[in-house]
């Protein structure tokens, strides 16, 4: 766009570059051609004019000549081209050297006459338009380069964010405040889960983190260290001010608590079920669903994939 706006801007200059060349040139034309005019028109009418004549020893009459003058500038009147100033040195304005100088030759004598030509300032004129041109057409361009690097800043940073945003890991949190699972990715989203099962997976979580190659299988008793930890975020939940009436027995009902967390996870990782490798506890193949190859820890999790409001 800004390209084309360049190129507009060039060609209207150099169009209005041509317009006042050829109107000057026009107009100087006109100018010559009403000068021979009146030179036709004094020559007809010397035997009138008053002027001096050293041939003859005439003073002539400075005033007659004045006079003259303008009444002849008045009865022209060639569409204000040019005006007479002054005939044979007698003038009735200050003569200057911007005026055009036209000789009369008659058999005995020369007479010079000059015009004041209305297109004196048809070369000024012509310098301040195509700079006017050109500044409003660098203005343009000014403009268009501002909003061009506005919108190139604005992508940019709307890159930047999007690449932000894109390198961000998606990591589960829990928050014990309000005991509900959510992702870092989106603050809006909160999945609620019961005590128990709560505090089962941050201590499942916890106990998987320190011991990620054991074996949990629901065939086996719960380890005690993993029975420990849940107590503990049971006992954290208190401190928090949840009403709570009794504390749960963490060893009865395995396969409920864990369907209680999977069911929490579906929910929370619809749109993400790359993470349930990481935070999803396995369930049973094979035959039955007390399979003795079958662990519920959590082998791919790590420190820096959990993240624990209120602990």
């Amino acid at each position: 766009m800004k390209k084309y706006i360049s190129i507009f801007c060039s060609v209207f200059s150099i169009l209005l570059a041509v317009f006042f060349m050829e109107n000057t040139v026009q107009t100087q034309h006109q100018e010559k051609l009403a000068q021979l005019q009146i030179l036709n028109r004094i020559a007809l009418d010397l035997p009138h004019i008053n002027l001096a004549n050293a041939f003859l020893s005439h003073s002539g009459s400075e005033d007659d000549i004045k006079q003259y003058i303008n009444q002849l500038n008045q009865q022209l009147k060639l569409s204000n081209l040019v005006e007479v100033v002054a005939i044979d040195g007698i003038s009735i304005k200050a003569v200057d050297e911007r005026m055009a100088t036209n000789t009369l030759v008659t058999p005995s004598r020369e007479i010079t006459v000059v015009f004041s030509q209305a297109h004196q300032y048809s070369t000024a004129f012509f310098i301040v338009v195509v700079l006017m041109g050109a500044l409003a057409s660098a203005f343009i361009i000014a403009l268009i380069r501002m909003r061009d690097i506005k919108i190139n800043s604005l992508s940019a940073l709307n890159k930047d964010n999007q690449e932000q945003a894109e390198n961000i890991v998606s990591i589960v949190k829990i928050d014990l405040n309000n005991k509900t699972l959510g992702l870092n990715t989106n603050h809006e989203l909160a999945v609620a889960l019961a005590n128990k099962p709560l505090c089962f997976y941050l201590a499942l979580i916890e106990f998987c983190v320190e011991h990620p190659t054991i074996t949990l299988n629901q065939n086996k008793d719960v380890p005690d260290e993993l029975i420990e930890l849940a107590n503990k975020y049971f006992y954290r939940l208190t401190q928090l001010g949840h009403t709570i009436r009794k504390r749960p027995n963490f060893t009865n009902s395995l396969e409920k608590t864990l369907s209680e967390i999977r069911a929490a996870l579906d929910e929370l990782l619809i749109d993400h079920p790359e993470l349930k490798d990481i935070y999803y506890p396995p369930k049973a193949h094979g035959e039955g669903s007390r399979s003795r190859l079958h662990s519920y820890g959590l082998s791919n999790i790590s420190v820096s994939d959990i993240e624990v409001i209120g602990k």
